[in-house]
């Protein structure tokens, strides 16, 4: 072997090394991938504390990360309401499909001409 290839093969070994005892990447492995899922972590002090009145009167928001998050929330419910909605239209029209199936099944077997005998010609 020459002097050059013993010398990358050493630079290779010691910047492998330095990769697997984390000084060369830190934080998540694969930086150029979107991950998955962020979990939704919100800190109590941006939610801030509740406050409600127990004979309804309405508390008002007093930071911008209270309002987004209030606002994100109340998207959150109409979205959720709309969906269910389109669920329980799905629903409804599957029975009325599944219905519809049977009766036309029962209307074709109406049709069938029906056996005379209990013997076979065989």
């Amino acid at each position: 072997m020459s002097s050059s290839s013993r010398w990358s093969l050493f630079q290779l070994r010691r910047l492998s090394s330095a990769i697997t005892n984390g000084e060369a990447m830190k934080g998540r492995f694969q930086q150029w991938k979107k991950p998955v899922y962020y979990a939704p972590h919100i800190h109590p002090l941006e939610r801030g504390p509740d406050f409600s009145h127990a004979d309804g009167r309405i508390i008002h928001v007093t930071s911008k990360i209270q309002l987004e998050y209030k606002q994100d929330q109340l998207r959150l419910a109409k979205k959720i309401v709309k969906l269910l909605g389109e669920i329980d239209a799905m629903e409804a029209a599957h029975k009325q499909a599944e219905s519809r199936r049977i009766s036309e099944a029962h209307e074709r077997e109406a049709l069938r001409p029906k056996a005379k005998g209990t013997r076979s010609i065989t």
